[in-house]
């Protein structure tokens, strides 16, 4: 399912405009965004955990060269399924 699919199908549930559920769908994507970007670690129950991970600093190689390189350290976006959901979708 893609953002189009989702956003259609958030307002035939909710029997909303279509231009309403797209509205709230990037209110809801804006405000994950903006935890994440502030290192804030976003629970929803029955969903799962959005953080960010950091991973450190490492030596790697070029491979055209073969020449030893920094590579520096970075945030990555997680998602973490509860367990209720996991056992959902296993059911």
């Amino acid at each position: 399912m893609n953002k189009k699919q989702l956003i259609q199908s958030m307002a035939s549930q909710l029997d909303i405009p279509q231009t309403q559920a797209k509205s709230q769908l990037e209110q809801i994507l804006h405000v994950i965004h903006q935890g994440l970007s502030e290192g804030e670690k976003i629970y929803i129950p029955q969903f799962g955990t959005f953080e960010l991970r950091f991973y450190l600093p490492k030596t790697g190689r070029n491979p055209q060269t073969g020449e030893a390189m920094e590579i520096a350290g970075f945030n990555q976006p997680s998602f973490k399924a509860s367990p209720s959901l996991k056992q959902s979708l296993n059911n």
